[in-house]
Formats: C-alpha cells, structure tokens, sequence
C-alpha cells in the first residue's frame, strides 16, 4: 500500500467497527427477540390481554432487572410503550412461582394478573381500582390464620393474631407504598367481609406455604423480599397507564423463561 492509502485504509476500519460496536449495543437494547418478535407474543395470554409488563434478567440469580411496558390493539401486534429501565427484585433472586416458598427473597417468575393498586399517596388517576392506605391497615400473610393469607385488611381485628414477620403495616412502608400495584402471585379467591371477624376472608384461600404481599412498587434503592421495584416517577407513570378493560398482566423472570415456558 502507499502512504497515501494508509490513513484512508485505517479511517475505513475505524468507521466499519464504529459502526459494528453500534448495531451490537442496539441489538442489545432490543426489545425483541432474534426472530423479530416482541418478547409478549411468546407468552400465552388470551386475546383479551391488551396490556403486558415483562420484568426480565439474563440469569436467575440477579437482584437486578429490566422492565418493559406493551400494549396492542384487538387482533394487532404488541409495540413498546414505555421502558427499558432497570428495577429491583428479589434479594434472593428469580424462583418459579410454583416453587416458591415464604420469607425466602425471591420473586415469582411467571404470568401474573395486575389486578388492583393503592399507596400512602392519593390515587395518581389510576384506572385500576386505587385504595389509599393509612396507619390502620395491614397486609398479612400469617399461615396460622388461612383465612386472611394474603388478603389486604382495613384494621387488625381484636383477637387477630398475625406475628411480626407474618404481616405488614403498611404504613411502616409508606415511602415504598407511596404508590403500588398488586401482583396475581398466590392471591385467595371469593375474598368477601366477615361481621363475625370484622375482617376480610377467603372462600378459597391462598396457599400458605408460599407467601405473599408481591408488589410492584417505589423502590428503596436496595433489593426487595420478593417485589419489584422503581422509582417514584415510573411507578407514577406505571400506575396511571394500567387499564382494567385490557387486562394487564406482568410477565417475569429470566428472559429464556418467559420466552419459552409462560
């Protein structure tokens, strides 16, 4: 070669790997996956799912995550709406949801409902039905008491006996509470208000070996016991665009999972 060709020789390969470091980090800013195919549409929903949140890690063994929010039109495909930005789980972890068990760290990897959302704070414009807590109210999750297991609760009744470790306040979490959705993990069904309990049970109660209280919620800037959180902003956000009449649901868990098991 010549000294003349050199540097324009030298300018080419520079530019080819600028170029090839560029289209890397987009691939790896995808939100879809190899074949072209947003990561919802391998997860199985019914039709009538509109709205879906994917939590998702590379590995199991993370505190760490990234969270997604889609949305598609009846019959359409599923687009990005919001994210990628990074959230909190689990200090233990991704478990399988079947498999998970109480007071362990970890978070529920699977397909899970959106159901409700409530906070310290007052309701942001949630769509979702929204209850404000206060320093009354409680989230127990006590396996001696299968009624109330995972059931929230507007007061401890006289004679209720949820042990510390068993229950939260929720006011003692109020700056992670200031807004909050709940997650489908383990929830009781025929939930209705008992005069005899003063309290609210369940028909067909939640299994009380794996237990409850799995939120997404404002983080504290550490990992959680099972939750997943982010900050105030995005939680804000979050809360206001879940729409009941598209039955949201959050897909999490190592992103191979959620790809090729929910």
């Amino acid at each position: 070669m010549t000294a003349r060709q050199a540097p324009a020789l030298h300018c080419f390969v520079v530019l080819a790997a600028v170029l090839a470091l560029g289209a890397g980090l987009l691939a790896a800013a995808s939100p879809t996956t190899a074949s072209g195919r947003p990561l919802p549409s391998y997860v199985k929903t019914r039709p009538k799912v509109r709205q879906m949140v994917t939590v998702t890690s590379q590995g199991w063994n993370t505190t760490r995550a990234t969270l997604r929010a889609w949305q598609r039109p009846r019959g359409g495909r599923w687009h990005l709406v919001r994210g990628p930005f990074k959230v909190r789980i689990g200090y233990s972890g991704w478990v399988r949801g079947r498999l998970r068990r109480q007071s362990t760290g970890t978070t529920p990897a699977g397909n899970y409902a959106l159901p409700r959302a409530f906070g310290s704070r007052p309701d942001p414009g949630s769509r979702l039905r929204y209850r404000r807590f206060d320093r009354n109210d409680f989230w127990p999750y006590e396996p001696r008491d299968a009624a109330t297991y995972n059931i929230y609760q507007r007061h401890k009744a006289a004679g209720t006996h949820w042990r510390r470790g068993y229950r939260e306040r929720l006011w003692s979490y109020r700056g992670q509470y200031r807004h909050a959705v709940v997650v489908g993990f383990n929830l009781p069904s025929g939930v209705h208000y008992s005069r005899a309990r003063r309290q609210w049970v369940a028909r067909n109660r939640a299994d009380t070996s794996r237990g409850g209280g799995i939120f997404l919620h404002v983080t504290d800037g550490g990992a959680t016991a099972g939750c997943v959180s982010m900050t105030m902003r995005r939680m804000r956000r979050l809360t206001r665009w879940l729409d009941p009449r598209k039955a949201p649901r959050v897909a999490m868990g190592p992103r191979g999972y959620v790809k090729r098991r929910l």
